[in-house]
């Protein structure tokens, strides 16, 4: 079956971070492809300064173009309403019955999951690969399985005669399956990677004094976002004169509008 993963995001911007993340867990697990699939409504997230979603798709299409094993996904472009990782994993199992989704996400936001919309649920309906973040490795990624799903069954790290292949796990790799999940049995992997220390808030607060960020972000996307400068600097100094902005609340409020208030399209998987 062909396993397809999904990292989602705010991408506000896409930096290389994002991008040595997805390489390195496409080197991991050989999947078809992993698409970068931005929000345009982030529930976590005040919307105030959040670039428009047409500039983070282009911004996204510029940094993957290079890297075979990576795509971008625009579905959650016409979606309406808040961007949940919900119904984003439905809309892959709808479109592509025949594939095998895996979501990739930090530990620390692999904790947090009883906190998104329908959260429990999730790893019930998509594989699951959980990177390591500073305060949140493998005893965390244990101790929270052990209380939100008992059920999952610890499994021997070598590949071979299964339903999730896992070529070329490194050390530490750890594998849990989920049974009785409405599309079958899923598979919680943690996956140890480097990591890349890199934050799209350190980058916006660089590119607004006027820093180079180049190396931070690919080289076409320092450039986009000095072709779009002044609608780039009127979003994120928004935000940064709105002290509140950073805070997050329930509710959502649209990205930083762009030319004629036309209302922006709606967007996915972040929480």
């Amino acid at each position: 079956m062909r396993r397809i993963g999904i990292l989602g995001g705010s991408f506000n911007p896409v930096h290389s971070g994002h991008l040595r993340l997805a390489i390195e867990v496409a080197e991991a697990l050989r999947p078809e492809r992993i698409d970068l699939v931005p929000c345009a409504v982030p529930p976590h997230k005040e919307g105030h300064g959040l670039l428009p979603f047409g500039l983070r798709l282009s911004l996204l299409r510029a940094a993957v173009r290079p890297f075979a094993a990576l795509a971008v996904n625009a579905l959650e472009g016409g979606r309406s309403g808040p961007s949940y990782t919900w119904d984003t994993l439905h809309a892959y199992r709808a479109a592509e019955p025949e594939a095998a989704p895996f979501f990739i996400l930090g530990g620390e936001d692999f904790e947090m999951l009883p906190h998104w919309h329908r959260g429990l649920e999730l790893p019930r309906i998509a594989d699951f690969v959980v990177v390591p973040r500073a305060g949140s490795g493998p005893e965390a990624f244990r101790a929270a399985l052990s209380a939100r799903w008992p059920d999952a069954v610890p499994l021997p790290p070598e590949p071979g005669g299964m339903a999730h292949p896992a070529p070329r796990l490194s050390q530490g790799t750890e594998r849990h399956l989920l049974p009785g999940g409405p599309y079958g049995d899923t598979m919680l992997t943690f996956l140890p990677l480097p990591r890349l220390d890199i934050s799209a808030s350190l980058l916006r607060g660089k590119w607004l004094r006027g820093a180079d960020i180049r190396l931070l972000v690919p080289d076409d996307v320092d450039s986009l976002l000095r072709a779009h400068a002044d609608e780039v600097r009127r979003c994120w100094m928004s935000a940064a004169d709105t002290p509140q902005a950073t805070a997050p609340r329930p509710g959502c409020r649209p990205p930083c509008p762009s030319g004629p208030s036309k209302a922006p399209p709606k967007d996915a998987p972040c929480e």
